[in-house]
């Protein structure tokens, strides 16, 4: 039925090409200014998706979010700023310019997510691609704070948290809003964007030479 279909199984290709950018960029930093090719090594995954989100904080919900909660939390989105004021000599460091182009792709998803009408399907779409540039994040940027006195880690989740508030004001079904458990009949289970991205990642892995992830997950 339409529910089954509205079911994403995987990240779009748009986004791991995405993590394949920053990938590249990361190399590329670390031949030049020399150090760790990546923050960190790909987070593990939550074996309870009670436990979804981490250090995120994208809070979860099981019930739908409508009009004024997701104003709420908006007003506990910051803004973020893309690039350095013209004033300020660019820090350049492989954490730095990694940030950036994650912040100049993620900053796109927002706007984009403010011109379209996302359909059920859409917005899970969405809350998958979302989740797994979210735990990602890590394998590229440090949790530290950079000369601008911005933390990148943080700068990146509140853009992914800003588009996701977007397309639930944006989505059509606002039962869907939110809600972040989906009922897989041919599976017979309950699936979440979190365990989306952990069956997706370990089946890449499992193929000849690591699959898509190979692309993106780098070795120090």
């Amino acid at each position: 039925g339409s529910e089954e279909i509205s079911i994403p199984t995987s990240p779009r290709g748009g986004a791991w090409k995405c993590l394949e950018i920053a990938a590249l960029a990361s190399i590329d930093c670390a031949n030049v200014f020399g150090g760790e090719r990546v923050a960190g090594r790909v987070p593990p995954f939550p074996e309870d998706d009670n436990g979804i989100g981490g250090s995120s904080g994208l809070l979860h919900h099981r019930s739908p979010m409508h009009g004024l909660q997701l104003d709420v939390e908006r007003m506990f989105t910051e803004r973020v700023q893309i690039y350095s004021h013209p004033c300020r000599i660019m820090e350049f460091t492989r954490n730095a310019v990694v940030a950036t182009v994650l912040k100049v792709a993620f900053r796109a998803l927002l706007e984009q997510s403010r011109l379209c009408e996302f359909t059920t399907a859409g917005y899970r779409q969405m809350q998958v691609d979302v989740e797994f540039f979210r735990h990602m994040v890590p394998h590229y940027v440090k949790d530290d704070f950079m000369d601008d006195g911005t933390n990148g880690r943080t700068s990146l989740y509140n853009l992914l948290n800003d588009a996701m508030l977007n397309a639930g004001q944006r989505c059509l079904d606002p039962e869907c809003v939110g809600v972040d458990e989906y009922y897989d009949s041919e599976r017979a289970c309950v699936v979440t964007p979190i365990s989306i991205v952990r069956e997706f990642m370990r089946n890449e892995e499992k193929k000849d030479s690591g699959g898509v992830t190979s692309k993106f997950v780098l070795l120090n």
